[in-house]
């Protein structure tokens, strides 16, 4: 972690969030990491976001160096870590929020019942439609597998760390995967797995998506490079959103930010900008 960053404990109402946050006291701009993923995920876009603004990266419940509560990993109980956390620690002004993935169906709901606590929100390849979440959501599964083995015996720690080397000498979203998954409860993907339907079932984005009024950036990664954006989804979201703007990234999968740091960056910060007035 770099030096210019602040690392603190924020306590929410069931749980500790680990969370880092640059030195100066700025405008807020939130990120929230996706599913078995931390708030590393975002550490190399974080130098330019901030010269635009405080920048704040959460640890989920039950990820990274944030407490576990078994049990509990419904999407409307990160939604709740995330508004107390708004309301208590950043307390300022409302913040720009960067959701990826599992962040950015945090944001949308945020956005959607606590309009007060969002000045702009970017989604980051969030599913749109249910049916491709789900199965996403059903490729965690091995992660599951992963976790499950690693600490089994000696020689399943020597496998991981082995695998570990080698996504990062071949594969920085792979790298970043397995440490994360590690450090991940694995009842946090028991509940994205096997019980989707609880776990999912406040997201309703013909529900969410016209309740939203502040200015909304959608990214979406290449469907070709495992992006799970649809094209229709788009069309969808866009008629159901008052006030979005789209932007596609060719070259880049689902992991926007680390698949093209230099096009995800240039989508977000005009964004950033006009609304923190800079």
């Amino acid at each position: 972690m770099s030096d210019r960053m602040l690392e603190n404990y924020f306590q929410a109402k069931e749980v500790r969030l680990y969370y880092v946050k640059t030195k100066l006291e700025d405008s807020p701009i939130l990120l929230l990491h996706g599913g078995i993923s931390r708030w590393e995920a975002f550490e190399t876009i974080i130098p330019e976001l901030e010269k635009y603004g405080c920048v704040y990266a959460l640890d989920l419940r039950g990820h990274g160096r944030s407490d576990k509560e078994i049990g509990k990993y419904s999407l409307t109980d990160y939604v709740f870590d995330v508004v107390h956390f708004i309301k208590e620690e950043i307390n300022s002004e409302p913040p720009v929020i960067f959701g990826h993935s599992l962040g950015g169906m945090i944001g949308i709901q945020i956005a959607a019942y606590y309009p007060e606590l969002v000045k702009g929100l970017i989604i980051g390849e969030s599913p749109i439609n249910l049916e491709v979440l789900r199965e996403s959501s059903k490729g965690l599964a091995k992660w599951k597998r992963f976790s499950e083995n690693y600490s089994e015996n000696k020689e399943e720690d020597r496998i991981g760390e082995d695998k570990i080397k080698q996504g990062k000498e071949e594969n920085a979203v792979m790298e970043l995967m397995i440490k994360s998954v590690l450090l991940t409860d694995s009842d946090v993907i028991t509940a994205m797995v096997d019980q989707f339907e609880n776990t999912f079932m406040s997201y309703n984005i013909e529900l969410l998506f016209p309740m939203i009024k502040c200015p909304v950036l959608l990214l979406q990664g290449n469907p070709d490079l495992q992006g799970i954006i649809r094209d229709e989804d788009v069309k969808k979201a866009l008629r159901l959103l008052s006030n979005a703007k789209h932007i596609k990234l060719k070259n880049a999968g689902h992991t926007l930010h680390i698949d093209d740091k230099k096009a995800t960056l240039d989508a977000i910060i005009p964004f950033v900008k006009k609304l923190l007035g800079k």
